[in-house]
């Protein structure tokens, strides 16, 4: 049975096993009144089928309404303020095969996604839809070609050093993690606890730490935290990304891009008013700050790839956007736009 006191001993995700290991203290317990809450939450736990529960788990069917559902019912303003939406799995496998077909086409890579050379980052993961089937996409090239030998560890070797995921909110962080977890395991190459073995997906700010800091890094709660946050910079700053791919959440009312953005979305503001006459406009709302750092990342910093999110479509019509259309167009080489017939 599933047991609250030793659950520290089953949690794979260093930085969460520490928290968890932190809050499960008599000490913190006692002030935080959680005791009972989690006595509560161990008998529901215990009530679940779990052979039934992880089936549909591993067929995507649970995880949509693992999280997003909850958080809908727990505080929907946040839900709001965060922009999580889930993504129809249709349209991640779409988004996916649109990427792989790109690579092999445009890029002329013709193993796609499957290239060891492709490094994937999903820069708003929430549950790992998108790093999930970019696995599976893998996986179907590598046996497409025969390589069913070393498949697993094709596959676990690119879910740790080349699929990599940036999230912000601690659970669908440790979802993401179950969920690549599982697949590995499925195949017979699981996660070696002995060897710490993680996949790439690091709780962060994705819009932060691109570039080095001025001054001397934030001290963080736990030496985890700030190894997490290293770990994350590294594929920020050391990686050649080729694919940046995902759904971003979108929020038009996030204010104005932070201090520690260093300034991300300021370049789509350039010459709105001098040049275009534009006087009112709304750039720094999440979606758009993601479009920039997407356009930085491939056309700026790795200067070769493929960027592929779904989004709003206020910047292709809205003239506030005027200026993030002629950047497209002009580092790009080519730009498809696929209607889902929503906004």
């Amino acid at each position: 049975k599933f047991n609250w006191h030793e659950a520290a001993w089953s949690l794979h995700v260093p930085m969460i096993k520490t928290l968890f290991e932190h809050l499960a203290t008599p000490s913190k317990l006692s002030t935080l009144n959680l005791e009972e809450l989690l006595d509560w939450t161990g008998e529901a736990l215990n009530r679940v089928d779990r052979q039934s529960f992880f089936e549909n788990f591993e067929e995507d069917d649970a995880v949509q309404y693992f999280y997003e559902p909850f958080l809908a019912a727990f505080d929907p303003l946040l839900r709001k303020r965060l922009g999580v939406w889930f993504t129809p799995k249709e349209v991640v496998r779409y988004i996916v095969a649109r990427v792989d077909q790109a690579l092999r086409e445009e890029l002329a890579l013709p193993d796609g996604l499957a290239d060891p050379n492709v490094i994937v980052l999903d820069p708003c993961c929430g549950t790992g839809a998108f790093l999930v089937e970019v696995l599976r996409s893998i996986e179907s090239t590598l046996r497409a070609n025969g390589s069913d030998a070393l498949l697993a560890d094709d596959i676990k070797t690119a879910a740790i050093e080349r699929v990599f995921g940036f999230e912000l909110l601690p659970a669908p962080f440790v979802v993401a993690h179950l969920q690549m977890g599982l697949l590995l395991q499925n195949l017979g190459a699981p996660l070696s606890d002995k060897t710490q073995e993680r996949v790439g997906v690091y709780l962060t700010n994705a819009l932060t730490g691109w570039n080095p800091p001025k001054g001397p890094k934030q001290k963080l709660m736990f030496p985890e935290l700030e190894e997490e946050r290293d770990a994350a910079e590294l594929v920020k700053r050391d990686k050649k990304i080729l694919v940046v791919l995902g759904n971003p959440p979108y929020y038009a009312f996030s204010g104005v891009s932070p201090q520690e953005e260093q300034g991300l979305v300021e370049v789509y503001k350039q010459g709105l008013a001098s040049k275009w006459k534009i006087r009112k406009f709304n750039l720094d709302e999440l979606y758009v700050r993601f479009l920039r750092l997407g356009e930085r990342r491939i056309a700026e910093m790795s200067q070769v790839g493929v960027l592929a999110y779904v989004s709003s479509y206020s910047y292709v019509a809205d003239p506030s956007f005027v200026v993030v259309r002629e950047r497209l167009a002009q580092h790009f080489n080519r730009i498809w736009i696929d209607s889902l017939n929503g906004d």
